[in-house]
């Protein structure tokens, strides 16, 4: 049977798609769900490997199929650099054929974190990569300097470079105020579909956004200590997130456009396995959110919280900042009743 080139694209597509999830069964996968033949999915699927887009690892008897990524490597002394110049000698010529919205995002993120190295990083290296398939396009800014989670531990007199994480969070945090407005990361974790930040033995991940938020926010240890800092960014070739929609979820550009809203992983305060209680974990989780007109607390994750940290962050805090509107998205009901009871005491 001789199938049309929609057909045919639907096929090669599908095998695309879902190559990575499952590279062992891919062949008998896409012949359960399209209804075709094993002769017809290996023929499409040679023809993908002709084209360089997909490749065997595996033997004849047990294939591995897997996109074929291309990567590119650039080494520099953190020395008289301009983050705008790496971006437009190095990335931008391997991205000409993006879409214009891809682009933008990727450049933002780019020159962002770059500029964060050579302004913050205490550096004598620099490390970028670019990996391409053809369906993603990855980004990797390493460095060799202090590590980002204990410069912010060290600028702000934190305990614990965990706690570092809940500021980057947050957002408008930089140890350079005159020069920067702490805007960087945070909305580079939201325009890219994977975000990703690794120094020493913490990591923190944000994958992607829904209308303007997190879906995860998550932080977790490693067993290798990575030094100095390394970032990664991903993004679908065929994304339709654009620059602008993402900014103008953070700010009205009718009334304020200035970055005012900020939405928190509250699940970040319960690192090691801490319970939510004390006063004290609240007052470091509304540390500067007086700076902002809209605070959105994501409780996902988060079963219970205590009274005394309950009446700090719902009771204390809206007394003496009424000017700050706090939300909360994603409450079980024990935490909606412990707030609930906190607030019938104002």
């Amino acid at each position: 049977m001789k199938f049309t080139k929609e057909v045919v694209d639907l096929i090669k597509n599908y095998i695309i798609s879902n190559i990575s999830r499952n590279p062992n069964q891919i062949t008998q996968q896409t012949c359960d769900h399209l209804g075709i033949t094993k002769p017809t999915v290996l023929k499409y699927i040679n023809e993908l490997g002709r084209d360089r887009i997909i490749e065997k690892t595996g033997s004849n008897r047990y294939p591995k199929y897997r996109l074929v990524k291309t990567k590119y490597v650039w080494k520099y002394s953190n020395q008289d650099l301009e983050e705008d110049v790496l971006w437009r000698n190095d990335i931008a010529p391997l991205l000409k054929d993006s879409n214009n919205n891809v682009k933008d995002i990727c450049q933002y993120g780019f020159t962002e974190m770059v500029n964060n190295v050579i302004d913050h990083s205490q550096a004598n290296k620099l490390i970028t990569m670019l990996t391409l398939d053809c369906l993603d396009i990855e980004i990797w800014i390493n460095d060799d300097g202090i590590g980002i989670f204990r410069k912010i531990k060290n600028a702000l007199g934190l305990e614990q470079s965990s706690h570092a994480i809940l500021e980057l969070a947050k957002g408008k945090f930089t140890s350079d105020p005159e020069n920067h407005s702490g805007e960087g990361i945070f909305f580079t974790s939201r325009i890219f579909d994977e975000f990703a930040i690794l120094s020493h033995k913490l990591c923190y991940t944000d994958f992607g956004h829904t209308e303007g938020l997190i879906e995860k926010g998550i932080l977790w240890e490693k067993q290798e200590d990575i030094p100095g800092t390394s970032v990664h960014m991903k993004i679908e070739k065929k994304s339709n997130t654009q620059l602008k929609d993402v900014f103008d979820e953070y700010a009205d550009p009718e009334k304020d456009p200035s970055f005012h809203k900020t939405i928190i992983p509250v699940k970040l305060m319960e690192y090691e396995g801490e319970s939510l209680i004390s006063r004290s974990q609240a007052k470091r989780l509304i540390t500067r959110f007086d700076k902002f007109v809209e605070v959105i607390l994501n409780f996902d994750g988060v079963t219970q919280i205590g009274q005394a940290f309950a009446d700090q962050i719902f009771r204390v805090f809206p007394n003496k900042h009424p000017e700050v509107h706090l939300r909360m998205i994603n409450l079980t009901k024990d935490v909606e009743n412990m707030i609930k009871r906190v607030q019938s005491n104002k």
